[in-house]
């Protein structure tokens, strides 16, 4: 009796798991998807440290040019790329070995 009941048992077991599983899958995410309006209208700027300044390469005029600006001017907020982008920079660190360098496009 106590095997049949254990069979029962396991065999519930395994329809309630097949049940349940399906419900805790849907809440792990793995990926997304992102939706995007509008278009993009010009290539991003290529942003490359040097040991004193930035190169900032963006589109103008169908050509690319580049553009050296200093890590001071960046830290003052002082460049301005007017036709198409800001660069700004902050440390993460009081030493100031990490920072974080944001482009923000018009």
């Amino acid at each position: 009796m106590t095997k049949y009941l254990a069979r029962r048992v396991y065999g519930l077991g395994l329809i309630l798991s097949a049940f349940i599983t399906p419900a805790f899958s849907a809440t792990i995410v793995d990926g997304g998807v992102i939706h995007f309006r509008g278009a993009i209208v010009a290539d991003p700027c290529v942003v490359t440290p040097h040991h004193d300044a930035f190169a900032m390469t963006c589109p103008d005029n169908n050509r690319m040019q580049t553009r050296r600006v200093s890590y001071e001017d960046v830290l003052n907020g002082q460049v301005n790329d007017s036709s198409l982008a800001t660069l700004s920079m902050k440390y993460l660190n009081p030493e100031k070995t990490l920072a974080v360098v944001q482009i923000q496009y018009r």
